[in-house]
């Protein structure tokens, strides 16, 4: 009587652990195109045996199974490759993030077009040099205060541009800083509701599931250090600053950067610490977007005051010297001066006072091209532009290279991820048929010993 008990019991435990089996498979199959999802399985193992009790029984070990248990339902997941893809993930929003500025900035310059500043500076030269061929000539003086003008302008508009792509990224920084507070947010909340789940005995697989897709995301964002805590939560640090506290499963929300003249650390943003991620691409490119600023600022100062100082020195056609040919300090407010472009016999072409004819001081001006400018790195105007297009190609390229290297080693590792955490639909329907067969034996195993006891208990007393 005992055994047949004992084998209910059995077989109650194994339609017990083929249904779980049946409802993790089901699970697993319902949530395959769920982002972030792991894989789940129901772990299995034998339960403790009984020992047959019995007045002779022997010496001799005698031991009845007591059929499975299912100890948990494991997520299946490998947490070193989740740190391996998280770097990775880091450095390819780094690039992406450049790569993106960086084809803007390219935009901007224009330098595979005719109307980009190279064009407009050799117009300029041109014009000094055709200038200098028939001094007295109105047409030609036109084209030249019109071409000057056209640099003129091209200079500050480009300027302007990079200062809106400056605003610009500067506002995405912000944005990202929102993101990563709502990102942080929602990771303490799990991380409250994971180890209250935890401390009642049950396992929150759909929950870690979620706030790793969290740190997931939050990882193209930005750099962080991911420690354990108690009862499953997890502390979030960016540097020495505490994003999310695992112990209280609270969160401290990064401030957003209002004064960008000077990002240094601040007690609410940890700026000087970002070092991967979305965020320090911003940095990046707002470091070398600075550097071509102040190169074509540097430019267009020198510009003003070696063409100044050469053409202040000769004499207008109307016999006026002293004249600048450039107003303002640098790139943003360059502009041809009122006076000359209002007067085109102003125009100082000539060297010598009362020579209308005379255009040495045109052809002096025309030799500022080739000319090697201290306040250039001893370049020439035309090399040191050159050479900042140059610079700015080369990073461009490194930032696309950088790119695909990265992404294709984000892909390879999403691969391995996905060939131990994904669900396979062949797998899962193998699985499925299996703990049916199971439940269906276990369920004929009931069968059969209910019979057994119809015998026992109804029919034996006949």
């Amino acid at each position: 009587m005992f055994s047949t008990f004992m084998g209910l019991e059995t077989a109650r435990r194994g339609l017990a652990a083929g249904r779980a089996g049946m409802d993790v498979t089901g699970h697993n199959v319902a949530n395959a195109n769920t982002p972030g999802y792991s894989r789940q399985r129901a772990e299995q193992a034998a339960g403790d045996p009984y020992t047959v009790p019995s007045l002779g029984k022997p010496q001799a070990a005698l031991q009845l199974g007591t059929g499975v248990t299912v100890e948990q339902i494991r997520r299946i997941r490998d947490n070193f490759l989740d740190r391996q893809i998280r770097v990775e993930t880091g450095a390819a929003g780094n690039w992406e993030t450049q790569q993106d500025a960086l084809g803007e900035i390219e935009t901007v310059f224009s330098e595979l077009s005719d109307s980009g500043l190279n064009a407009m500076l050799a117009n300029f030269w041109n014009s000094w040099q055709e200038l200098s061929k028939n001094a007295e000539n109105s047409p030609i003086r036109a084209a030249l205060v019109q071409n000057s003008i056209s640099l003129a302008n091209g200079i500050n508009h480009m300027y302007s541009q990079l200062e809106t792509i400056k605003t610009d990224q500067r506002d995405l920084a912000n944005i990202y800083i929102d993101d990563i507070n709502s990102k942080a947010r929602q990771i303490a909340a799990l991380n409250k509701q994971i180890v209250n789940i935890t401390a009642a005995g049950d396992q929150p697989n759909d929950l870690l599931d979620r706030r790793d897709l969290l740190l997931d995301e939050l990882s193209k964002v930005v750099n962080y250090t991911l420690t354990e805590s108690a009862g499953g939560s997890v502390n979030v640090d960016i540097g020495t600053f505490n994003l999310v506290d695992g112990t209280s499963s609270s969160f401290s929300p990064i401030s957003q950067i209002t004064d960008w003249t000077s990002p240094q650390p601040w007690d609410q943003n940890p700026y000087d610490q970002i070092t991967s991620g979305r965020l320090e691409g911003i940095k990046e490119v707002l470091a070398k977007l600075q550097g071509y600023e102040d190169n074509l600022d540097n430019m267009a100062a020198e510009l003003i005051a070696e063409v100044n100082n050469v053409h202040s020195a000769g004499y207008g056609l109307d016999g006026s010297a002293g004249n600048d040919f450039f107003t303002g300090t640098g790139a943003a407010d360059i502009a041809v001066d009122n006076a000359v472009a209002g007067d085109l016999n102003k125009v100082a072409a000539a060297k010598i006072s009362g020579a209308p004819g005379d255009g040495s001081n045109a052809l002096a001006l025309a030799r500022l091209k080739n000319s090697n400018i201290a306040g250039l790195d001893n370049f020439t105007f035309d090399n040191y532009y050159k050479n900042l297009t140059a610079r700015l190609g080369v990073d461009t390229q490194e930032s696309i290279r950088m790119t695909g290297n990265q992404q294709a080693l984000v892909d390879q590792l999403a691969g391995r991820k996905e060939s131990i955490s994904g669900v396979s639909m062949d797998e899962e329907m193998t699985s499925l048929m299996q703990y049916q067969y199971a439940y269906n034996a276990a369920a004929r195993v009931v069968t059969i010993l209910d019979s057994m006891l119809d015998t026992l208990i109804n029919r034996m007393a006949v």
